[in-house]
């Protein structure tokens, strides 16, 4: 039930290019790397991560697998 209440909220936030936690602008969170060539991943200032599509122009919570994704390609370049 609340997730149905709190559902709404979230997506105009992401709509809005904003973190559903701390509100801030995603245009200016930190930039993780890429996850394709079409999609990259960002961490807001309050750690929670999203995947930015270009073809869509939009953000999304990132998946778990997405973030395990990108741990695995900063630990090859590390």
């Amino acid at each position: 039930m609340i997730k149905s209440i709190i559902k709404p909220f979230q997506e105009v936030l992401l709509e809005r290019k904003l973190c559903v936690g701390c509100t801030h602008p995603l245009d200016k969170a930190k930039k993780l790397g890429n996850l394709s060539s079409n999609r990259f991943m960002v961490e807001c200032k309050c750690r929670r991560r999203y995947v930015y599509d270009k073809e869509m122009g939009s953000y999304q919570r990132a998946t778990f697998a997405e973030e395990q994704q990108m741990l695995r390609d900063l630990s090859k370049r590390g």
